[in-house]
């Protein structure tokens, strides 16, 4: 099993060492985004390898999970404070809006695609999971976490303690556990696992038990490879600015 508590500290002190910014604003990134080990790398490192896979991390930020993955994984961020502080710890990172332009796959396949908080923002999150299907490998691994509505009893019962982030004034997007399955499917991927990555602190089965109530949900799903839209769905449905989705057809 993977030494997340020893990479945690040496990815902390690789910080320390080469932050671009002064020592107060390099300690409030470290506060502020590597208090903690998040749930989603506990995850994926321990069950599914990502310390050991390419990963394309989407939406990198500060790297709170960007640096947990190989030394080979590349990420996308699009405000250039985060990319300044990443390329100084010598990490490959593409500043690029996804619904602009992707990464060609024709250069480069990753084993795994990761992204947090991120599709529930896209205006076009059906065109984005179609171009992370074509930068992976066959039977690639895509990682997605994103806020949940819970179920209306739930709903309430995490109201009244204050939880009600789906809620963002800045979402667009919006899922339960059952549509977020199905959007994944119908873009090419089958799902393996679902999580509530908080409720999996204290033990990863009650993570899956709890992922139908709770307010997050990480999915991780596998490449269908060869996947195709079913033949009732035209072509003359697709706008023309979504080349992403030709290799559908």
């Amino acid at each position: 099993m993977p030494d997340l508590t020893k990479k945690h500290s040496e990815i902390k002190e690789l910080i320390r060492k080469r932050s671009p910014f002064n020592k107060q604003e390099t300690d409030r990134i470290l506060n502020g985004n590597f208090a903690t080990i998040p749930a989603e790398v506990k995850i994926l490192v321990q069950k599914y390898q990502f310390g050991k896979k390419t990963v394309l991390d989407v939406g990198c930020e500060y790297g709170q999970s960007f640096l947990y993955w190989s030394e080979n994984s590349e990420g996308i961020e699009i405000r250039d404070r985060a990319i300044r502080f990443l390329k100084a710890l010598n990490k490959t990172v593409h500043k690029l809006n996804v619904e602009d332009e992707f990464l060609d796959p024709r250069v480069k396949k990753f084993d795994a695609v990761f992204n947090n908080n991120l599709i529930e923002h896209l205006v076009s999150p059906h065109l984005f999971l179609a171009r992370a299907y074509s930068i992976l490998k066959p039977g690639g691994i895509l990682a997605i976490g994103h806020p949940i509505i819970p179920p209306l009893l739930f709903r309430k019962l995490w109201k009244l303690f204050g939880y009600h982030g789906w809620l963002g004034v800045e979402h667009i997007n919006f899922f339960t556990p059952e549509t977020a399955k199905l959007t994944l499917e119908r873009a090419g991927f089958r799902i393996k696992e679902q999580y509530f990555p908080k409720a999996s602190q204290m033990h990863p089965t009650l993570g899956k038990i709890c992922a139908p109530t709770g307010i997050r949900l990480l999915s991780i799903c596998q490449r269908v490879d060869n996947f195709k839209y079913p033949s009732k769905r035209l072509s003359e449905f697709d706008p023309s600015w979504a080349s992403g989705l030709k290799h559908f057809r």
